[in-house]
């Protein structure tokens, strides 16, 4: 009998037939999560899509396409998008998550770890190796991938300054740390983290968790490198 609790939904995206069934068979006997259905064309995506339902879309390409990223991005606006990737190359990474895509996964991870990456991706957070977050946050913050927030002229002042304890909500954010962890590092419910965060967006102006990462690490409040 399925859990009752939350549940998030899993498309998944692969163009071969083989593969979609595999990970459809693997995924369907993972807690938390719902197989919603599969496609391999972004343009399936719309009819398989539900609103006010935490989605993810399980990306299983060839190789990592910022293209691609940039295609399903238009396709699924609200959706986690999270790519398996064959090892953890920054380049590739920093140039999906400037595409649009919310984490990545290596292939050699078990499935559980891929089942709680599919939940964390539908709930917006980003889906990396900590290590490897905190240096593709820095280099993305190094360019212009995204679009500067709207609070402040050139983002230089808040509409409302951040408290303490959302500046360190803000910290843990741009180090990779999903709203778990971050709430086990405060001492504090999930739930409470996430109010900080909503908080945190109105008063930075923006509207996703990576744009919130990187206005914490332009503004010295993340890694530098």
């Amino acid at each position: 009998m399925r859990d009752a609790g939350p549940v998030t939904r899993v498309i998944i995206f692969a163009t071969a037939t083989l593969h979609r069934e595999a990970w459809r068979a693997l995924l369907s006997g993972q807690p938390g999560l719902v197989v919603a259905g599969a496609a391999h064309d972004p343009a399936q995506l719309d009819g398989l899509l539900q609103r006010d339902e935490p989605t993810t879309v399980l990306i299983d390409a060839a190789a990592p396409y910022p293209d691609l990223a940039g295609r399903l991005r238009g396709a699924a606006p609200d959706c986690g998008l999270l790519f398996l990737v064959p090892a953890y190359d920054l380049a590739d990474i920093v140039a999906l998550l400037r595409a649009g895509a919310t984490g990545c996964i290596s292939r050699d991870e078990s499935p559980g770890d891929l089942a709680r990456g599919i939940i964390a991706a539908g709930r917006g957070e980003i889906v990396l190796p900590l290590a490897i977050a905190a240096r593709a946050l820095a280099a993305l913050a190094r360019g212009e991938p995204l679009a500067e927030p709207r609070a402040g002229p050139a983002g230089e002042a808040l509409v409302e300054p951040l408290s303490e304890r959302e500046t360190e909500v803000l910290r843990l954010l741009a180090l990779g740390l999903t709203n778990k962890d971050m709430a086990q590092k405060l001492i504090l419910s999930v739930r409470t983290v996430e109010a900080h965060l909503r908080s945190v967006y109105s008063k930075l102006g923006v509207g996703s968790r990576t744009e919130a990462a990187l206005w914490a690490v332009r503004h010295g409040h993340g890694p530098e490198d």
